[in-house]
């Protein structure tokens, strides 16, 4: 990654420095919870060269990667106080704070990314934006893709009856906890950057993901099986600090959100790209055994708690994704 990059301890610094007189730049703070390579570091590099560019050198960006500032919960509370500025969000922010309107990544209900980015640009997605604007103060301001979510485990597992009891690490997301529990695993919340320890340890026996996040945290060492349950067509979700952008010239806020959706774009054609390499670069590199599953097997096991959980949603959440429910 070629931006600049900070540890913890210099955020503050910062911090004060562009405080000190109006001849500085102003200072954008951009977290990420993951640790490079990945596209979303391609298209982070590309954001920092556009906003930089467009605002005259005016706004500098200063990134913080590998959860230097801790993980998504912990960059929301930082986006909600403008202490960060900027993150990526993968599947955690509709979950925690709108959850009536987050059926995106409950798994097993989309049937690939462009319908994720339907439901977002649909207007029930733009009510959910707003409502998150309003809840936490963070704007929602674009989308790509991450990579199909994928189960993995030191066995194989091909139907739900081989899942019962497993020991599954899932992030902090209560409808990923109750799916999975419908399915017969045993869902255990665990923070991103403690998956290889649990996972090494036995805390846990097994985990979703996309494979670029499997690949960046090395999780081939510590699981034999990748599954390919593409149960979540998981996105980024590129979100700003509302406090950081109300503070803004109409001129400094259009540089950074062109800039962003421009980065997204930019991103989202590199993951395509690099998808198929990564998952089998697992395999074909690093020894994993790829199983196909019976997925209509998994997703009908998940519909109880899918069903469930749509008591739940706001006004027209389910009209919008009873479609892919048939």
């Amino acid at each position: 990654m070629t931006t600049k990059t900070l540890g913890a301890s210099a955020l503050a610094l910062g911090m004060l420095a562009g405080a000190a007189g109006p001849a500085l730049a102003i200072d954008l703070s951009f977290a990420l919870h993951t640790s490079p390579p990945g596209p979303e570091f391609e298209a982070v590099d590309r954001f920092v060269e556009l906003v930089e560019e467009r605002s005259g050198g005016e706004i500098e960006v200063r990134t913080y990667p590998a959860a230097v500032l801790g993980g998504e919960r912990d960059n929301l509370e930082q986006l909600t106080v403008n202490e960060v500025q900027m993150t990526l969000f993968g599947d955690l922010l509709a979950n925690v704070v709108v959850p009536e309107y987050a059926p995106t990544v409950v798994p097993f209900i989309f049937p690939g990314p462009q319908e994720v980015f339907d439901y977002w640009a649909s207007p029930v997605g733009d009510e959910a934006k707003a409502r998150i604007r309003e809840k936490v103060g963070v704007d929602l301001v674009a989308f790509f893709r991450r990579g199909d979510r994928q189960l993995t485990a030191k066995k194989a597992i091909t139907t739900p009856d081989d899942i019962k009891g497993l020991k599954m690490r899932v992030p902090e997301i209560a409808s990923w906890v109750k799916v999975w529990s419908q399915i017969g695993a045993a869902p255990t919340p665990v923070a991103w950057p403690e998956t290889f320890g649990a996972l090494q340890l036995g805390v846990v026996e097994g985990q979703e993901n996309p494979c670029f996040n499997i690949n960046q945290a090395k999780l081939y060492e510590v699981q034999s099986h990748l599954m390919t349950t593409a149960h979540v067509p998981a996105v980024w979700h590129w979100s700003i600090s509302t406090a950081f952008l109300d503070s803004l010239t109409p001129e400094l806020r259009e540089a950074v959100v062109s800039s962003v959706m421009d980065a997204a774009s930019y991103g989202d054609e590199v993951t395509e790209q690099q998808i198929d390499q990564t998952c089998n670069a697992l395999i074909e590199e690093h020894g994993m055994e790829r199983v196909e599953v019976d997925r209509a097997a998994f997703a009908a096991a998940a519909r109880p708690a899918i069903d469930e959980l749509s008591q739940a949603w706001a006004p027209g959440v389910l009209d919008a994704v009873s479609k892919y429910l048939e």
